[in-house]
């Protein structure tokens, strides 16, 4: 073989091999860390009816903690509190109907001041697997109770409004919820360009198809996804089919995400409880961020 034909199948045998990279994607956190991020997110909802648009505005987010208590051979043990929390609803046709932001001052007569302020009382216990699949969380009943317990209430009400706050705050739910932040890796090396699936269930159901586009020192990773809205409380039934693109990149030792945004639109209908037989168009528009904070 000529030293030309030599240099060019040395060269091409090293060409493969970077393009072909193979990356670890998963978790790999150290005990003792505790790592913080903050969620923005806002979400518009619009109503059509008789000519009329009502849309609704929402702002939330808040603070989070996790602390990395403990690690087994599949997943982490870790502490998760919400450190501060927001939430504020306003309507172009009421105004504005909900208003809580817990770093502010809470006054005695502010009921949904109180209950979101005991959010940021308890302390749950997460078991999450190196995927970021979040398979157990502990505590639950403890932070619903700190939310209910210093309203000046009888309790027959608090017992009412304490299954109302499980919907939200229940076990499966925050699972669900805090799954939608951390659930994104295959907990195997990909290359470049590769694809992977996995699901959210719950209220919102997502179809999810990952992709790793870029490494540096960071990795960069994409989704795009199918998702299904179903909500069924007391007052309101809504079934909304839509899609979602996410956009996240990650400290590439720690796996951790170091800023996210999540962008989604869902169409379909809601019945409000009293109008079984009208059905409303409606549209949610969200984007959420999430970014460190100090």
């Amino acid at each position: 073989m000529s030293f030309k034909k030599l240099f060019l199948l040395v060269l091409l045998i090293g060409f493969t091999s970077v393009t072909q990279a193979q990356h670890y994607l998963g978790y790999n956190l150290n005990v003792g860390d505790t790592l913080k991020i903050t969620q923005v997110s806002e979400q518009e909802i619009v109503q059509k009816m008789n000519d009329q648009e009502h849309k609704i505005i929402n702002n939330l987010g808040g603070d989070y903690l996790f602390h990395i208590k403990k690690e087994t051979d599949s997943s982490y043990i870790i502490n998760f509190k919400y450190d501060s929390f927001f939430m504020k609803t306003t309507s172009n046709l009421a105004g504005t109907i909900f208003n809580v932001d817990t770093k502010k001052d809470i006054s005695e007569d502010d009921v949904e001041g109180k209950i979101f302020k005991g959010l940021t009382e308890t302390a749950l216990e997460i078991n999450m697997l190196k995927t970021g699949k979040i398979v157990s969380l502990v505590g639950t009943e403890d932070l619903i109770n700190n939310m209910i317990n210093d309203l000046d209430f009888d309790n027959f009400t608090k017992e009412i409004m304490k299954e109302s706050i499980r919907n939200e705050f229940g076990g499966e739910s925050l699972i669900e919820s805090l799954g939608q932040f951390t659930f994104m890796y295959p907990d195997k090396t990909v290359t470049i360009g590769e694809s992977w699936n996995n699901e959210f269930k719950g209220d919102m159901k997502a179809k999810n198809t990952w992709q790793l586009d870029k490494v540096d020192n960071n990795l960069h990773i994409s989704c795009n996804s199918a998702i299904t809205l179903t909500s069924k409380e007391d007052t309101l039934t809504m079934n909304l089919e839509g899609t979602q693109q996410s956009v996240i990149t990650s400290n590439k030792t720690s796996g951790w995400p170091i800023e996210a945004k999540i962008t989604s639109i869902a169409k379909g209908i809601s019945i409000m409880q009293g109008m079984e037989s009208v059905e409303i168009p409606t549209t949610i528009i969200s984007t959420t961020t999430y970014k460190p904070f100090k």
